[in-house]
């Protein structure tokens, strides 16, 4: 599929040369640059301050949190929370700010590991029966979104995270195949892109995904210590950190997510702490040092940016949830 691609944009550059008198060989420069930039004022994240969370305590009524894995806000305030270890889906009622559990899926065992909301609907991966499931609001089920074992026979697919675009496309990191998976807003698949390796557009245990406002996508490649940044086409951009980097803050990268203005959040689990990038893919700060003992996550699995500029942490060592102001200059 991306040989195709790669075809029609060469085909599509070769008729405009004929009709400009060349295709612009600086289309990819452009958007380097453009990544590049600086970000303007009051679109740089500072600093955090904790503005709640919830602990594995036994009066609360998700309790036990046993092994946190996937949260997705919505842009109401609905918190989603998944839960790998029990199999549950967990909803905050932005509203009412009480939880309730979601159905339990037609699966057997169910291992919830990423989610998304999508306007009055969540959508919900589980590892165990690679499936994407969709849900109402309210945490009723709905139906199968996407079943991974149909959807290539020829390949062992495992997909372990997901991100969805405004426009309805997925984008799913493939530890069975070391891959990411495009597919288009019909739930076809339209390109794979990657390979098992430790060079350039290679993975190894790809383990969380994100759409940036240009488009374009960033994967934490959990093996390799590093992200990986591509184009809306998914074409290779950048790669940030790895083991040839001398000064490399990644030690297992996973859960990500950006907010509008492309600043990227990346729970690191090893390193106990959240890495803060901006735009450019440049490290700001990590949040952890220096934080009081309450404010200051041990095992953060996934991050979430959410509405009025607040940021969702799930940490499975901590057996919490813990939710932040995010600081802007």
């Amino acid at each position: 599929m991306r040989i195709t691609t790669a075809f029609m944009m060469t085909a599509f550059c070769m008729s405009l040369m004929l009709l400009v008198g060349g295709c612009s060989p600086s289309a990819e420069a452009q958007y380097r640059e453009q990544a590049a930039g600086p970000a303007p004022a009051g679109q740089t994240p500072v600093g955090v301050e904790l503005s709640y969370l919830f602990e594995n305590v036994q009066s609360a009524p998700y309790f036990p949190f046993e092994g946190l894995s996937g949260v997705a806000w919505g842009e109401d305030g609905l918190l989603v929370i998944c839960d790998e270890a029990r199999g549950k889906v967990h909803g905050l009622d932005p509203r009412t700010r009480r939880w309730f559990e979601f159905d339990h899926p037609p699966a057997n065992p169910f291992r919830p590991v990423s989610a998304r909301v999508d306007g009055f609907k969540v959508l919900v991966l589980d590892i165990a029966s690679r499936t994407l499931f969709r849900f109402q609001n309210d945490g009723v089920y709905q139906d199968r979104l996407v079943d991974f074992h149909s959807l290539d026979p020829a390949f062992n697919t495992a997909p372990s995270a997901f991100d969805l675009d405004v426009d309805g496309r997925l984008v799913v990191t493939d530890g069975g195949e070391e891959q990411v998976l495009m597919l288009d807003s019909f739930m076809t698949l339209t390109s794979r892109v990657g390979n098992p390796g430790p060079h350039q557009e290679q993975f190894e245990e790809p383990s969380g995904v994100t759409y940036l406002p240009n488009g374009g996508f960033m994967v934490s490649d959990r093996g390799n210590r590093r992200l990986q940044r591509f184009n809306r086409l998914g074409y290779w951009t950048a790669t940030l950190g790895g083991q040839f980097d001398t000064n490399n803050p990644y030690v297992t990268p996973q859960g990500l997510d950006a907010d509008r203005w492309g600043n990227v959040f990346v729970a690191d689990p090893a390193a106990g702490v959240v890495h803060v990038l901006d735009a450019r893919g440049h490290l700001l700060f990590d949040l952890g040092p220096g934080l009081d003992l309450k404010a200051t996550p041990l095992g953060p699995i996934d991050v979430a940016v959410g509405p009025n500029q607040q940021l969702a942490v799930t940490d499975r060592l901590r057996g919490a949830v813990l939710v932040y102001n995010l600081v802007y200059e």
